[in-house]
C-alpha cells in the first residue's frame, strides 16, 4: 500500500491517503470526502510517503503502471 499526501482544493485540510493504487492516473486530482467540508470535493495529490518516510512529489513515481 501507498501513503499519499492530499490536500482539499476547497478548505486546504490535508491527509494521508494509504491506497494500493497509483494516484498519478488521475492526473493531479481526486474527487473523495472531505471530513472538514463534509462533502465529496476534488483534492489535489501532493505526493506520497517513500519507505524511508520521506515525502516524494508524484511525478517521481516509478511505481507500476495500470494496465491499459
Amino acid at each position: 500500500m501507498t501513503k499519499w499526501l492530499l490536500r482539499c482544493t476547497a478548505c486546504g485540510n490535508e491527509r494521508v491517503l494509504d491506497v494500493g493504487f497509483n494516484l498519478t492516473a488521475f492526473k493531479g486530482r481526486i474527487y473523495i470526502y472531505c471530513r472538514k467540508c463534509r462533502a465529496n470535493r476534488e483534492h489535489a495529490v501532493l505526493g506520497y510517503y517513500d519507505d524511508d518516510g520521506r515525502l516524494t512529489p508524484p511525478s517521481d513515481f516509478a511505481g507500476v503502471d495500470i494496465a491499459d
